[in-house]
């Protein structure tokens, strides 16, 4: 980015890109403690101006006056079009980082509040430069920003800090969207601090295996702290270019910052990554209606999503949602998991995606043959200790995938399906090989532990049922599947059984009278794998056992769970409910503490009792 330059011109008249106001002139007139007027002479700055302290220039209320008159300056000229709007934009940061820095070496102490509006000042001066350079094309996110300088056209240079992305996943910089853009948020996160909290937008190359696990669009947080070099920015007039650096941190991982002689807690918004990816998938419409109503549409759809890069050594909890819903709906959990201290060092957050209309034990199916891939894709050898001890979470419908990936078939599900042995049937090699994997299996031997969350073992309540009867209606049926079911029947005349020979839909299977829920609650467990349940039971009192109007607690309970906590909540909150994010929280320290100590049994050893969520 060059800088237009007449050749007799002093260097604070200089214009800006496309015409606007010199950095020169701003700083000349400030220093001068003048008005500013538009031919203001040349200030004459001694080395006694140059070397004053930055505690008397806060003192002299010079700084915080240029830095809102240059965002000011700098909002004129973004309604204008000009790219000059990111300098000014950029003046303001560095005026503020000056007042702040002497306000921080100040003798007098300083009015907190005014320190705040100071940080603020600084913050959103910086978050408009960096969304207009966005804008104008002048930055970089994997590398640099350019910007104009008393000096000239500069580099800044950007460090990224914290992050498991690459500096080549920082694909653009975006305003952050507020929780009100996504309805799974029911709690605030967003932590005021130092720096200017964004998003940054991951395009999927689909270059590598790994990218396969990826969203399309990755959105993930960072927050952005500007360190100036206010020696050259209040030094002698373009002596010499500013040595700035622009810092980009990831708030997951990193708490604080040191700033201007002190320690600052660094701005986090949790939030708004997850709001600007639901803006995105919401944009294209609800993958969560659409999954339920036309599932054989988006059958290739379902799979496992990694928020984050794969992470050798963390173990994997992966969420699993209920009917009519999306990954999404984990918002809260999953941010409050995420910011406790310790869970980032010893997890990594997967969701399996799935339409939701087609049968379950279809897309346990799928699941199950998703995680022996992404076990082949990053750990073949079998010898990552993270991949070998994978929690899963499963909410309602979730939980019943879940329970198959630790369950043996046997030949229960099939003898429910047909009534001769799959070896004796007519079919073609396709349709044997679908058979086998929708009613032949055995536990998934890396997954080691099981939440369920107001998961429907015994099926759902019989007002559930009266309106599922009626839902099921405007199911399609998976294609696969139905076709399978139609060859069978097709030429082996009467194999069918009768309970399968209509391809009955998910809704159908969690009705408490079907007779393949029946048969799943009778499928033995593995013993290598350590289950949990929590479960809502509304508002009235635990001891009635009424459930939380969908999932009857008696429908709840699991025989073989280690642990039942219930808390006050009906179906649809108990996801979020704090109370059951700090019994998550309670397991998975148990988790770790097992991992750490190198012992796989199915009963949990002594541990911490949580990773303690100190509020952000």
């Amino acid at each position: 980015m060059s800088r237009t330059t007449e050749a007799k011109s002093p260097w604070f008249l200089i214009p800006g890109p496309r015409g606007g106001v010199g950095l020169g002139l701003l700083l000349a007139v400030a220093l001068a403690g003048c008005r500013q007027v538009e031919h203001a002479p040349t200030p004459s700055l001694s080395p006694v101006v140059v070397a004053t302290s930055r505690v008397e220039a806060h003192r002299s209320g010079s700084l915080v006056p240029r830095a809102r008159e240059a965002r000011r300056e700098g909002r004129r000229l973004e309604r204008q079009g000009s790219d000059a709007s990111v300098d000014r934009y950029y003046e303001a940061a560095v005026f503020a980082s000056a007042a702040l820095t002497a306000a921080s070496n100040a003798t007098t102490p300083i009015d907190d509040a005014e320190l705040v509006a100071l940080r603020d000042l600084y913050n959103d001066g910086l978050r408009d430069c960096l969304l207009a350079a966005q804008a104008f094309g002048r930055i970089d996110p994997s590398s640099q920003l350019v910007v104009n300088t008393p000096s000239g056209a500069t580099t800044v240079p950007i460090a990224h800090r914290g992050f498991v992305w690459r500096a080549g996943d920082f694909g653009r910089l975006c305003e952050p969207t507020r929780p009100g853009g996504n309805p799974s948020a029911h709690t605030c996160n967003n932590y005021p601090g130092l720096g200017a909290d964004l998003v940054v937008e991951r395009p999927n190359p689909n270059v590598s295996d790994a990218d396969r696990y990826l969203p399309r669009l990755e959105c993930f947080n960072a927050t952005a702290v500007l360190r100036p070099d206010l020696d050259a920015w209040l030094g002698t007039p373009g002596a010499r270019p500013p040595a700035d650096v622009l810092e980009l941190y990831d708030p997951l991982r990193v708490r604080t910052v040191g700033f201007a002689a002190r320690n600052w807690r660094i701005t986090a918004d949790y939030d708004a990554a997850n709001a600007r990816a639901y803006e995105h998938q919401a944009s294209r419409g609800s993958f969560a209606l659409a999954g339920f109503a036309f599932p054989d549409v988006l059958l290739d759809k379902a799979k496992i999503i990694m928020l984050e890069p794969y992470q050798p050594g963390k173990t994997p909890l992966l969420f699993v949602h209920g009917l009519l819903a999306d990954p999404f709906i984990f918002n809260d959990m999953m941010i409050a998991l995420q910011k406790t201290p310790g869970f980032v060092d010893h997890f990594q957050i997967w969701v399996y995606r799935y339409p939701t209309g087609v049968p379950w034990f279809r897309t346990a199916a799928i699941l199950r043959e998703q995680i022996r891939q992404v076990s082949a894709t990053f750990d073949p050898g079998g010898v990552d200790v993270g991949m070998r001890n994978m929690v899963l979470a499963g909410y309602s419908m979730g939980g019943l995938l879940c329970r198959l990936q630790v369950s043996s078939s046997g030949d229960a599900l099939w003898n429910m399906a047909a009534n001769r042995p799959l070896e004796s049937l007519v079919m073609s090699d396709e349709a044997r090989r679908l058979a086998k994997e929708l009613f032949y299996f055995e536990p998934v031997s890396n997954v080691r532990r099981v939440i369920f969350l107001a998961t429907p073992h015994g099926g759902g309540s019989w007002a559930t049922g009266a309106v599922g009867s009626i839902a099921t209606r405007f199911v399609r049926r998976s294609p696969d599947t139905k076709l399978l079911i139609a060859q069978v029947e097709r030429d082996n005349p009467g194999a069918v059984q009768p309970s399968l020979r209509d391809l009955p839909t998910s809704i159908d299977t969690l009705m408490a009278w079907s007779p393949f829920l029946e048969t799943v609650r009778r499928l033995p467990i593995t013993p290598r794998a350590t289950l949990h349940t929590i479960a809502g039971h509304g508002l009235g009192p635990p001891e009635h056992a009424r459930g939380d109007l969908v999932v009857p607690l008696s429908s709840a309970h699991l025989d073989e769970a280690v642990s039942e906590h219930w808390v006050r909540a009906y179906h649809n909150s108990v996801y979020y409910h704090p109370d059951a994010i700090a019994e998550v929280q309670r397991i998975l320290g148990e988790h770790q503490a097992e991992v750490q100590a190198g012992r796989w049994e199915s009963h949990p050893v002594p541990g911490p009792e949580r990773f303690q969520d100190p509020g952000g």
